[in-house]
């Protein structure tokens, strides 16, 4: 999660906010800016308090949550979703960023010294998420956005305990490669720091690649897509399914390819045929 809070604990300036921007990257208020609270514990959306809340602001294009956590608040993910406009004929625009409520004896290290919180930190930052995306600027949404009506989240990419793993197995990694060496985050010499970090940011980034290939590229052939062709001053539009699609596009290269394979099995059934007489064998 991107922040973690306890309950009872009184909001500032510092903790979850959003900086609005133009596209020339200039702090700038916008027309409208609300801001709700949900409780998502049980991963089903609920409304703590009232809706459309008016952020507190410490600045041009500063705005931030000015409530308390409440004390009965459940222990787990909460939301944050922010709506403006830019002007006032502006579409409305939403954000969401991401918290997490823990109980109040928690310990949010999930480190033993303060040397693997050190190597956390410092693999963070060569990640670049050391500070989570909180500038939303004015511009227009990327197509594939735009099509899915996607909502923008912001908050950080890694969670402490998924760096700390990587970090890990870096270490295990070096150790195991010649010549084998026994160290440990700990007691890491300083000149081998970097090695085990850039290792570590590439488990991290395999990670997120993976996710990548699964929400871009899992599709389904019961999937529709819009297919337009023209011809003149004529313009048509088909919906189909992706494979409809395929076989659209494919149908005559997939024949070709069953009569090829169809003429290689004859030939081969006709080689074992002569080589059957050949020898004065019989074959059915």
């Amino acid at each position: 999660m991107a922040v973690a809070y306890k309950p009872g604990q009184v909001l500032t300036e510092s903790d979850l906010k959003i900086l609005i921007r133009d596209t020339n990257g200039n702090l700038v208020d916008p027309s409208y800016i609300r801001y709700s609270l949900f409780d998502y514990t049980t991963g089903v959306e609920v409304l703590i308090g009232a809706a459309d809340r008016i952020p507190a602001t410490s600045g041009t294009g500063q705005y931030y949550v000015d409530a308390t956590i409440p004390l009965d608040a459940n222990i787990g993910d909460w939301l944050v979703r922010w709506n403006f406009r830019e002007t006032a004929v502006s579409p409305l625009v939403q954000v969401v960023q991401e918290f997490n409520i823990v109980a109040e004896c928690t310990t949010t290290s999930i480190t033993e010294t303060s040397t693997e919180d050190l190597f956390i930190r410092r693999l963070r930052i060569m990640l670049r998420d050391n500070n989570p995306d909180r500038n939303y600027r004015f511009r227009p949404p990327s197509h594939e956005k735009f099509i899915q009506a996607q909502t923008q989240v912001f908050g950080y990419i890694w969670e402490d305990e998924e760096l700390y793993e990587y970090l890990l197995m870096a270490v295990d990694l070096f150790n195991g490669a010649p010549p084998i060496t026994d160290i440990t985050l700990g007691n890491m010499p300083t000149r081998w720091r970097t090695t085990i970090i850039m290792r570590a940011a590439g488990f991290a980034c395999a990670a997120v690649a993976m996710n990548w290939i699964a929400d871009e590229f899992s599709v389904r052939g019961d999937e529709y897509v819009t297919l337009r062709t023209s011809e003149g001053d004529k313009e048509e539009e088909y919906i189909l399914t992706l494979e409809e699609f395929f076989k659209i596009m494919y149908e005559d290269k997939i024949g070709e390819i069953e009569r090829q394979v169809k003429a290689g099995v004859l030939s081969i059934i006709k080689e074992f045929k002569d080589e059957d007489k050949r020898v004065g064998r019989s074959s059915s």
